[in-house]
C-alpha cells in the first residue's frame, strides 16, 4: 500500500465488535466447546466468546481486530477490511519533501571591499585568532 489507510473510529470499532465464533466458522476454522468459550481446533490455547479471545499460554487476549492480525499474519488495515467484509478505509498519500522542488539562488561572490579591517576584526574578537598568526608573523607548525 503506498499511502496511510484511515478507518474512522466507528469502523474500527464495527470490525473489533464481530462476533468471533461466527466469523471464524466463516472462515473454515473448526471449534471446539470449552465451557462457555469456544477453543480453536488448530491451537488449542486460544479460546474465544463473543468479540474477545484469550491465548491461555501467552497470557494475552484482546478483541476481534488483534485476533485476526495474529492468526492470518495481516496489517492492520488488512485485518479491519476483512472484519468488515471486504469494506475499505480511505487512502491517503503521505507528505514527501520531495514533491516540492527547492528554489535555490546562485551562488554569487560580494563585492570586494576595499580594506580589510572588518575581516580582521571578525577574526580576532570572534574567532579568536592572534594578531601575529593573522599578519604573518608567527609560523605555524613549525
Amino acid at each position: 500500500m503506498s499511502g496511510y489507510i484511515y478507518f474512522t473510529d466507528e469502523q474500527k470499532e464495527r470490525a473489533n465488535s464481530v462476533d468471533l465464533v461466527d466469523f471464524l466458522q466463516r472462515q473454515g476454522e473448526r471449534l471446539l466447546p470449552s465451557g462457555r468459550d469456544k477453543r480453536l481446533a488448530s491451537d488449542h490455547s486460544i479460546t474465544v466468546r463473543g468479540n474477545s479471545w484469550y491465548d491461555h499460554s501467552a497470557q494475552e487476549g484482546s478483541y476481534a481486530i488483534d485476533l485476526v492480525k495474529r492468526l492470518y499474519n495481516l496489517s492492520f488495515p488488512e485485518a479491519v477490511s476483512l472484519l468488515l467484509g471486504g469494506e475499505q478505509g480511505v487512502e491517503y498519500r503521505q507528505h514527501s519533501k520531495r514533491s516540492e522542488p527547492e528554489q535555490r539562488k546562485p551562488f554569487v561572490l560580494p563585492q570586494a571591499h576595499t580594506d580589510m579591517r572588518r575581516v580582521f576584526a571578525y577574526l580576532i574578537k570572534q574567532r579568536c585568532i592572534s594578531r601575529e598568526v593573522l599578519s604573518g608573523r608567527t609560523v605555524i607548525g613549525g
